[in-house]
Parts: structure tokens; C-alpha cells; sequence
């Protein structure tokens, strides 16, 4: 095996195990509350170590499919609502465009609603974040926590808390997405000039209560973003690298 595949044998590997221990868990082969098999068991059912097993399974933890108890095991959620699951987040590029898309249709209504329903406190969390990705920027970083929080202080100013927890589930597999965005625009200064006019266009709409504009200024941002990543050099995603798990903090 060469070296350059080397590094990310093993996260792609856990990334597969995972995605079949997800569709077990779907299917109904392991119920809610019950334990999986044990890691040495599951390293012999898909011919892996222990420590792809542990990776695949922190994988479905972060995910909210599972729990571990200490000495005991891991075991299905149990949960008293409908339990929402979204497929574990791959490297490449169409799967930042898929995501993407449900961005697009999430956060567009988002900022239309949270034109008219900001309160003056939120509209300056919206503000203040912006000038924190701004300021990461300028410090030499890639402002992607910055980014995520600015898009979030939209859905929290939307008045629906729905939306605030559709967004809170949704980030924690986004952040792979948006290291890959942002470190795309970082390559040119025409792309990151783009973006600073894109975020500021959101900002004033939501700010003067127009919704229209405000949901045509995400809309158009989004849209950009998918167009930057096409003009993405082939070496993108091995500069980035592949997806960590999801974060359950996020």
C-alpha cells in the first residue's frame, strides 16, 4: 500500500463499518435498549481490529444511535421520540453539494423568518458574528466554527425552535463540509471578498426586516458557495482531509 493512502485507510474503513452497523440498526436486527455484539465479536463479523471496531462505534455514538455504558457495552438508544438519522458524512465533494441542498432548503425560510421576528439582541448576535469570522480570517484561521455560529444565530433570531434543533443535529456533521468551503475561498481573494459581501448582505437584509431579501441573500450565498466549490482544485479534499466523526457539541 503506498503511503499517501496510508493515513486515511482506517477512517474509511470505520466510516463503512459504521454505515452497516447503521442500516443493522435500521433494519431492526438490534432494537432500541438492546446491547450490540461485543467489539471482538464485531471485529470477526466484518474481518477488522478492535480499533475500527471502537472507531465505527464512537462514529454511531456521536450520531445518537448508541450509547456505551462502562463494563457493559454499547446498546441502541432509547428514546421517547422518533429518533432522526442522516446518513454519516463521506469524503468528497458531492457529499458537501448534498449538504449543501438541505442547507438551502433550511436556512433560506430560516433567514426569511428571521427578518421580522429578530429582537434587537439577536440581531446584534447575528452582527457579532460575523465580525468574529471576520476576525478569525484576519488572525490566519479558517473561521469555520465562526461560520457555523453565524448561520446558527440566524435560526435562533427565526422565533421556531424547531429550526434551532433541525440545525443543531444537522452541524454536527457539517463541519467536514465547511472546512472544505472555506478552505476553498481561502485560496483566492476575489472568493473570500465574495463571501464577506455575501454574509453582509444577509446581515443588512435581516437587519432593515426585509424577508424577501433576506431569503434571497442566503439563497444566493448558498448557491455561490456550490459554484466556488466547482472551480475546487483536484487536491481539495486531500488537503483537507477526510471527515472526523460527528460532533455531538456542535
Amino acid at each position: 500500500m503506498s503511503g499517501s493512502s496510508q493515513p486515511t485507510r482506517a477512517p474509511q474503513l470505520a466510516e463503512q463499518v459504521a454505515r452497516q452497523l447503521t442500516r443493522s440498526i435500521h433494519s431492526g436486527e438490534w432494537r432500541q435498549g438492546q446491547r450490540l455484539p461485543t467489539e471482538a465479536a464485531l471485529g470477526e463479523r466484518f474481518g477488522i481490529s478492535r480499533s475500527v471496531v471502537r472507531e465505527a462505534i464512537s462514529m454511531l455514538r456521536n450520531a445518537g444511535l448508541v450509547t456505551s455504558r462502562r463494563g457493559s457495552g454499547s446498546f441502541v438508544t432509547e428514546s421517547p421520540t422518533v429518533a432522526l438519522h442522516m446518513p454519516l458524512p463521506s469524503a468528497s465533494l458531492s457529499s458537501v453539494i448534498r449538504l449543501l441542498e438541505l442547507r438551502r432548503a433550511l436556512e433560506v425560510e430560516a433567514a426569511r423568518l428571521a427578518a421580522t421576528r429578530r429582537t434587537p439582541a439577536q440581531l446584534r448576535r447575528i452582527r457579532n458574528a460575523v465580525i468574529e469570522i471576520d476576525e478569525a480570517v484576519e488572525a490566519g484561521e479558517a473561521g469555520v466554527d465562526q461560520d457555523m455560529a453565524f448561520h446558527r444565530s440566524i435560526a435562533e433570531a427565526c422565533g421556531n425552535e424547531h429550526f434551532t434543533a433541525v440545525i443543531d443535529f444537522y452541524n454536527r456533521f457539517l463541519h467536514h463540509a465547511i472546512t472544505l468551503t472555506r478552505t476553498n475561498e481561502a485560496r483566492r481573494t476575489v472568493f473570500m471578498t465574495q463571501v464577506m459581501a455575501e454574509h453582509d448582505d444577509i446581515v443588512e437584509a435581516i437587519g432593515r426586516g426585509d424577508a424577501e431579501a433576506a431569503a434571497r441573500a442566503v439563497c444566493r450565498h448558498l448557491d455561490n458557495a456550490e459554484w466556488r466549490l466547482s472551480q475546487a482544485p483536484a487536491d481539495l479534499l486531500e488537503q483537507v482531509g477526510p471527515p472526523a466523526p460527528p460532533n455531538p457539541e456542535q
